[in-house]
């Protein structure tokens, strides 16, 4: 890439318009660029190296060179660039403003949000985005339940949010739409869990209508010490559960690890469960179910 646009696609964290390659390449170099692959385009006339990740700064920056000025990031994307987009979402969303029209393009979708300026931050990198907060409101009032729990649970986590700033936001969004299911599901959040999936086997838990569990519940052992953390648990009972993700098994040494980890629970008289992606998206009543039953069942001899 020649300097002058070298210099202004890094201003641009990588996205360059055509208008501005065109000031030191000529149409036909641009055309052969792109046939060749050496450039990629990500909306419209806009582009990139091959070699550089179209990260959510990218595409954002480029997003405003498409639309012809600077746009905030907002929904999944303005999540992705807090520190929080766990949702595997290939579009780009940017918040536009009633003035300008809403017509989505591939894999860019302009949203046409009220937006006060405390709603907008200027992030470290230079782009605007929906604050942390709006973000996750906006998401809770969007999402199907079972992700935006996950979203909540990864925002606390991260540090963009706190259950009482997100409980102060949610407050402006008094009036609209699914706003009282996410002043709900932000009471559910918690700081705990270690990934997406253990999120949604929570929300799988609330849906159940079984007490609501210990996130990363600590099992102490006779000297007091924790040794063994759980993913959900109702201690009182001794009733556990764990998700059972593939991607955590790495072969036999952490497979004979967690028959260990079992079988000393089991030994002291834990009645654990175990759900997989299948049981989150597909067989949780059945699971659900089953841990109910536990449940009441531990709670019957225990005032008997």
């Amino acid at each position: 890439m020649r300097s002058p646009l070298r210099t202004v696609a890094a201003r641009q964290h990588g996205a360059f318009h055509a208008r501005q390659a065109l000031s030191c390449y000529t149409p036909a170099e641009l055309r052969a660029r792109v046939r060749s692959q050496l450039w990629c385009r990500v909306f419209g006339r806009t582009y990139r190296l091959s070699t550089s990740e179209p990260s959510a700064r990218l595409r954002v920056a480029a997003a405003g060179l498409s639309i012809g000025r600077p746009v905030p990031a907002c929904l999944h994307t303005a999540a992705e660039l807090h520190g929080f987009g766990i949702l595997d979402d290939p579009v780009t969303h940017v918040a536009v403003g009633s003035e300008l029209p809403c017509r989505r393009r591939d894999e860019l979708w302009p949203h046409q949000l009220a937006l006060a300026p405390r709603d907008l931050i200027r992030l470290r990198c230079g782009l605007c985005a929906t604050t942390a907060d709006r973000t996750a409101v906006d998401l809770a009032r969007a999402l199907p339940p079972i992700d935006t729990l996950a979203v909540l649970d990864a925002a606390l986590a991260a540090g963009a949010c706190t259950v009482e700033s997100l409980t102060a936001e949610v407050v402006r969004h008094v009036g609209l739409r699914r706003v009282r299911r996410a002043r709900m599901l932000i009471a559910l959040a918690e700081y705990g869990p270690e990934s997406p999936q253990e999120s949604r086997m929570r929300w799988r838990c609330h849906e159940a209508r079984l007490p609501r569990p210990t996130v990363q519940l600590p099992v102490l052992y006779s000297d007091g010490r924790a040794r063994r953390w759980l993913d959900l648990g109702w201690e009182d009972v001794k009733v556990g559960l764990e998700y059972d993700g593939e991607a955590g098994h790495d072969g036999a040494t952490r497979r004979r690890a967690d028959r260990r980890r079992h079988n000393i629970l089991q030994d002291d008289d834990w009645a654990m469960f175990y759900a997989t992606d299948l049981d989150i998206y597909r067989d949780h009543k059945a699971l659900m179910a089953k841990i109910d039953a536990a449940i009441r069942r531990r709670r019957a001899v225990i005032k008997a």
